[in-house]
């Protein structure tokens, strides 16, 4: 992260992390996994009459419902009175650390749609098809390689399809029009979606302060068992700098404007978003427009932005070898490097054509030997403790194989023990005989006829 903190994080409830983080992170907005703590719900709380019958339902509305955190501590506080839970321990614990979980509380930061750790939901669908219960450690590390070259040709393939496949607009909103020219085709959906929704809101003017109108808007949700519920969402619009703000905070934690914040543009005849909302995160143009993203997994040989990208960074490590030795060589560097950047800043990277005069040949990467060929660091086997059960399960499959292959008595021939170095010494035989080798003994047989 090159020095850099993360803006936010998120945790189950560890207390040990939870001082670490703000020790370490104090300008990081730490919060609670949300899934982990309603996973704890009917272990904590089943046991109540009304867990059932009012109690869960009424936590859910309170937690997913409140605008506001006073909304939230209001219903809160009558859940609590009301169901006889004041002595409960862990639900007091959690209502005191209210703003490390609750989502209202945490609504002024960008989360990317994120409410729990999701590291085994991740995990599984990174690693599905690779690899599986059987898998042995030298199979996952040739399969975790795969895994990370599928995850980039996959990403290459979106970026290609947002790049040259248009996805068709719903409506006739010039709003959703000036999503589908800058957004990726996944985030374009999801504009979508809030268009669609567009028609289940219901926006009311209630008051208007200055340059300040304040909308009431009407949502109807369908919760997973088919019951639809109204919630109401207010919105802030200033029509002086065509500004707004919403109550569910959508565009904060996703990065899209809300269906709530749409209906108020389309009353306010607003046909044009302002550049703030289209936010450079969801770009299509985003990896051509900033940086040139290099990836191991890449064919050098077909993307001419890679080509030079490995070019230039060879000759700025042999460069920074031979400078590094003296602070005036270094200092002299660093003012022709600052000359350089102030003579391209305004130089915008686009794909070329440049042909490179290096050769660069992609890293095949080394061999990776199987744990029975590599060897060993430790102490070779035979100098370790045999414990005496294996000792004997040892000499009595040495005794079951020490056995002869053919029988005396109706084969002409000669068994012997096999001595130590076999290759050596074994015992010259005629041209027609042939030897059979196994573990413990040598065995000379006339070579049989065509026919037999």
């Amino acid at each position: 992260m090159d020095g850099r903190a993360p803006k936010a994080i998120i945790t189950d409830q560890d207390r040990a992390m939870k001082a670490a983080i703000a020790l370490v992170f104090p300008d990081t907005r730490h919060r609670y996994c949300l899934w982990h703590i309603m996973r704890k719900l009917p272990e904590k709380l089943g046991s109540h009459a009304a867990f059932n019958a009012g109690l869960k339902t009424a936590i859910q509305s309170a937690l997913y419902d409140s605008q506001t955190c006073d909304e939230f501590e209001e219903k809160g506080g009558q859940l609590i009175q009301k169901y006889g839970l004041g002595e409960n321990q862990w639900l007091q614990g959690l209502y005191n650390e209210r703003s490390f979980w609750v989502p209202v509380y945490l609504k002024g930061v960008f989360w990317a749609g994120m409410s729990t750790t999701q590291r085994s939901e991740s995990m599984n669908a990174f690693f599905d098809g690779f690899v599986h219960s059987g898998t042995t450690l030298k199979e996952f590390v040739d399969q975790f390689d795969n895994a990370l070259r599928k995850k980039v040709e996959v990403e290459t393939t979106a970026d290609f399809n947002s790049s040259n496949q248009t996805i068709p607009c719903s409506s006739a909103f010039r709003i959703e029009k000036q999503f589908q020219a800058v957004y990726t085709n996944a985030k374009f959906k999801e504009v979508q979606r809030e268009v669609w929704g567009m028609i289940l809101c219901n926006c009311i003017l209630i008051r208007k302060e200055g340059c300040i109108f304040t909308y009431d808007v009407l949502d109807e949700i369908t919760t997973d068992d088919d019951h639809v519920k109204s919630i109401k969402y207010i919105v802030y619009f200033n029509d002086e700098e065509i500004d707004l703000k919403c109550t569910c905070a959508l565009f904060e934690m996703r990065g899209i404007v809300c269906r709530h914040a749409l209906n108020v543009y389309q009353m306010n005849k607003i046909h044009a978003l302002p550049e703030k909302y289209l936010l450079d995160r969801w770009r299509k143009d985003l990896k051509r427009r900033y940086t040139v993203v290099k990836s191991s997994y890449d064919d050098l040989r077909q993307n001419a932005d890679s080509r030079r990208y490995e070019f230039v960074v060879k000759r700025c490590v042999k460069l920074a070898t031979r400078v590094s030795s003296s602070d005036a060589h270094v200092t002299t560097f660093m003012h022709h490097l600052e000359e350089f950047e102030n003579q391209f800043k305004g130089l915008t990277l686009e794909s070329g054509s440049t042909k490179v005069t290096e050769t660069v040949v992609t890293d095949k990467g080394k061999k990776i030997l199987s744990p029975h060929v590599v060897k060993g660091k430790e102490r070779p086997p035979t100098k370790r403790k045999v414990p005496p059960v294996e000792k004997v399960a040892t000499k009595r499959k040495k005794k079951q194989t020490r056995r002869k292959i053919f029988d005396d008595t109706n084969q002409n021939c000669e068994v012997s023990e096999a001595p130590e170095n076999v290759e050596e010494q074994i015992p010259s035989v005629a041209k027609d005989d042939f030897v059979v080798l196994t573990q413990y003994s040598t065995v000379t047989q006339p070579m049989p006829s065509d026919n037999e």
